[in-house]
C-alpha cells in the first residue's frame, strides 16, 4: 500500500484547489459570454421592431435608439 505523506497530501490538494478554481472562472467566463450573445439578440430584434410594435407597447423611437443602441456589455 502507497502511504502519502503530509506534503504530498497538501500538494495534491492544493493541485485540486487550483483545480476547481480555474474550473469557476472557466464556468464565470462561459455564464458571461451567454449573457452578452443574448443581450446582443435582444438588442437587435428590438432595434427591428416596427413602428407600430413600438406604439402599440409604448415604447417611443428615442427608447428603442437608446436600448438597441448599448454596448453587450452594459445593462
Amino acid at each position: 500500500m502507497n502511504t502519502l505523506t503530509m506534503e504530498q497530501l497538501t500538494a495534491e490538494n492544493r493541485g485540486r484547489k487550483l483545480a476547481l478554481d480555474t474550473m469557476n472562472r472557466i464556468s464565470g467566463i462561459i455564464g458571461t459570454l451567454g449573457t452578452w450573445r443574448l443581450r446582443h439578440k435582444s438588442r437587435a430584434q428590438f432595434a427591428g421592431l416596427d413602428a407600430r410594435t413600438l406604439r402599440d407597447s409604448g415604447i417611443d423611437d428615442a427608447f428603442r435608439f437608446i436600448e438597441s443602441n448599448k454596448p453587450f456589455w452594459k445593462k
